[in-house]
């Protein structure tokens, strides 16, 4: 094979149709029918194809290799890769050239615009008014959040039985509370950080305990693109934002 290859990082692309058409590659390929193609062209050596060649099937053995190919991350690897099956497994390179790669989820950190609010607005008191307009944000997981706030369960199940198992009341009542116990030091900044932090576990346990139903969605309000977690979100975060701006 005389191509001419990159000698860059395996890209994103060329990953992903290796990942989206896993299964497929699976079933039609013989890693016997490449691996000598490889070690030829110095992208494997003898002792690594001995360790592929010693699994015991021949699907063990072709899952062995595409999991050297990704480890790697070698764009060069992947290009003599896909040359060789050029030879005997044109149809796969028909359908990894044909694969539509699904968009890498942005890297959107959804809580940087907080840090962009001046320390003066910052260090405004949460008013009532806010508690009230603040508790329309709150989406399920929204207890977690109150017991962050230093309220305890007893407090919630009994504000919650008050009201009527109304969520929305209860939850204005106890941000109402919290300030109320903080007083001087119940500003907007203090109840963000306590909200964000305890937003960011519950959303880590919730993509680590449900990672197969857990979606995300990116909303873009007024210039912030902010990351949602849509199933189990402890907040609506979008709804924050455009409050915060309305406010300060």
């Amino acid at each position: 094979m005389s191509a001419s290859y990159s000698e860059s990082s395996l890209s994103y692309d060329s990953e992903s149709k290796i990942q989206q058409n896993w299964i497929f590659l699976l079933d039609e390929l013989d890693e016997a029918d490449i691996v000598d193609h490889l070690f030829e062209a110095r992208e494997i050596t003898r002792d690594q194809i001995d360790e592929i060649e010693s699994k015991p099937t021949k699907r063990k053995k072709t899952e062995a290799l595409l999991k050297f190919i990704l480890q790697k991350k070698k764009q060069k690897l992947y290009d003599v890769f896909v040359e060789t099956l050029k030879i005997d497994y044109i149809h796969v390179v028909d359908k990894l050239n044909a694969t539509k790669v699904i968009p890498a989820e942005p890297k959107v950190a959804p809580y940087d615009w907080f840090k962009d609010i001046p320390v003066s607005k910052k260090q405004l008191a949460l008013r009532e008014s806010d508690a009230s307009r603040f508790s329309n944000c709150f989406g399920s997981g929204w207890e977690a959040i109150m017991y962050s706030l230093g309220i305890k369960k007893t407090e919630l199940e009994l504000e919650l039985e008050n009201v009527g198992h109304r969520n929305k009341q209860t939850i204005t009542n106890l941000i109402i509370r919290w300030k109320q116990r903080n007083g001087k030091s119940a500003t907007l900044e203090k109840f963000m950080n306590t909200v964000i932090n305890s937003s960011v576990k519950l959303t880590r346990l919730s993509l680590e305990s449900q990672r197969t139903s857990v979606t995300r969605r990116v909303e873009h309000v007024t210039h912030h693109l902010i990351h949602i977690t849509v199933e189990k979100c402890a907040l609506l975060w979008y709804q924050f934002l455009f409050y915060l701006q309305c406010l300060l």
